[in-house]
């Protein structure tokens, strides 16, 4: 399996190539042949998805379910092609088949739960990725835990949220939109000197937001630091001069 999702939009790895398939010569193929059929049309749907080339995407998959209907990554890529097309009921049926054939599948899951995320159903999105999270061997598992932590944020679990930030950052110290959240709600808590600290992580590998230099002056006001308080109100002035922060951030 080698699909994930990142918002809405497909993350896939590149294109190999579409190799040479054998042909039998009578009766039923073997299964490993099959398999390779499988294989190979998954490998093409996913370039042209790469590409954002959805037309042509839909035939090799609908060829590799045709092969193979049990294909837990073909139904997972036909879901994403399907909410692509923002055809949310074919993709919802074909998250539902892939999880009904193996329910513990850490790509259905994840793209599952940001295909909910994305539907603004919050509290099914935040059943999907807690499953996911659970899964140790899930290589991407740092980012489930900052997607868990902005679905739980949307269903006011702001404990939870803070717990599988900070477990995502554990993961991997560049999860910088865990840094972020949690920068925010320490300062909402008033506990400065850690929001200062996760909004350092932050700047040091992430690009500035609207929010983030929001966030920026107000921690430079909290510390009596105006040269500093300048800059993050020049940069969100020049970068983001249309953006709701740069017409409405009040610092304290």
């Amino acid at each position: 399996m080698r699909v994930s999702v990142t918002g809405a939009m497909l993350v896939v790895l590149s294109l190999a190539g579409y190799g040479c398939v054998t042909e039998s010569t009578g009766g039923l193929p073997e299964p490993a042949e099959n398999a390779q059929r499988v294989r190979a049309h998954l490998d093409l749907a996913r370039g042209y998805l790469e590409n954002r080339d959805l037309l042509r995407a839909r035939p090799p998959l609908n060829r590799a379910l045709e092969i193979d209907p049990r294909s837990v990554e073909a139904h997972v890529l036909m879901a994403v092609l399907n909410q692509a097309e923002d055809d949310s009921e074919l993709a919802e049926e074909h998250f539902a088949s892939a999880l009904r054939i193996e329910p513990s599948n850490a790509q259905a899951l994840n793209n599952y739960g940001t295909f909910l995320y994305s539907q603004g159903r919050f509290e099914e999105a935040v059943d999907q990725l807690r499953q996911l999270v659970r899964n140790t061997d899930y290589r991407a598992r740092s980012q489930a835990y900052e997607n868990l932590g902005l679905a739980e944020l949307r269903v006011g679990n702001q404990a939870a949220a803070k717990q599988a930030f900070g477990r995502s950052l554990l993961l991997n110290s560049r999860q910088y939109r865990s840094s972020l959240e949690l920068a925010d709600l320490a300062y909402a808590e008033r506990a400065f000197e850690v929001a200062q600290e996760h909004y350092d992580n932050f700047r040091t590998g992430a690009r500035p937001t609207p929010r983030s230099l929001c966030l920026g002056m107000k921690l430079a006001q909290i510390a009596s630091d105006p040269d500093r308080l300048a800059s993050h109100a020049l940069a969100l002035q020049n970068l983001f001069p249309d953006s709701r922060e740069a017409k409405q951030c009040q610092v304290p």
